[in-house]
């Protein structure tokens, strides 16, 4: 006889704009496009990424499993709102264990923290969307891991987890090369989860 059980079903995506398309959407707009206006010149078909990588699975952390369930009984902790919603790559290889408490590379200049997109994440019937677009200078290093977070107060874009902001937990991990992101690039990370 089955017994009843939740299943975590994460799929992302790395959507790329490489410098030579940044560099003509900078010229054309006057200033660098953020995440918001990428996605809207692919919504009206005027804009098809340079590549798009598929990103399957995703484990969920100890630390991680501990916040969702304390925000189920109302035990507290801070929710992936928008405002605390923290998404960040890095190169480490390292396999990801459910231990795991920050990306392998933290700390590093091969890490990069930051706040997800304006608008995201949003959630509907069990499913989470989170995007987090990383602008031209930030995360300039072969992206080889990911993963979400949540932190309260102010978010402070970095490589060391712990001073994002105040007490981050890290939600999940996963390994997987994504390419090496360049200077003058644009890349998005764009992850959904489905609970079921």
């Amino acid at each position: 006889m089955a017994g009843d059980g939740i299943k975590w079903n994460m799929t992302a995506k790395v959507i790329k704009y490489e410098p030579e398309t940044v560099e003509r959407l900078t010229n054309q707009f006057g200033h660098e496009p953020t995440g918001y206006h990428l996605r809207h010149l692919e919504s009206i078909g005027l804009l098809v990424p340079d590549d798009i990588v598929d990103v399957p699975g995703n484990l969920l952390t100890t630390v991680g499993l501990n916040r969702i369930t304390n925000l189920i009984i109302g035990g507290g902790g801070t929710p992936l709102a928008h405002a605390d919603a923290v998404v960040g790559v890095g190169n480490s290889t390292t396999t990801a264990v459910i231990g795991d408490t920050a990306l392998g590379a933290d700390g590093t200049a091969n890490a990069y923290y930051q706040q997800a997109d304006s608008g995201s994440p949003t959630q509907s019937n069990g499913t989470i969307n989170i995007t987090c677009t990383y602008q031209s200078g930030n995360a300039n290093f072969a992206w080889q891991e990911w993963g979400w977070a949540v932190a309260s107060g102010t978010i402070t874009a970095g490589t060391t987890l712990a001073s994002v902001g105040t007490s981050p937990v890290l939600l999940n991990h996963k390994i997987q090369s994504l390419g090496t992101k360049s200077s003058g690039a644009i890349w998005s990370l764009a992850a959904t989860l489905t609970l079921s």
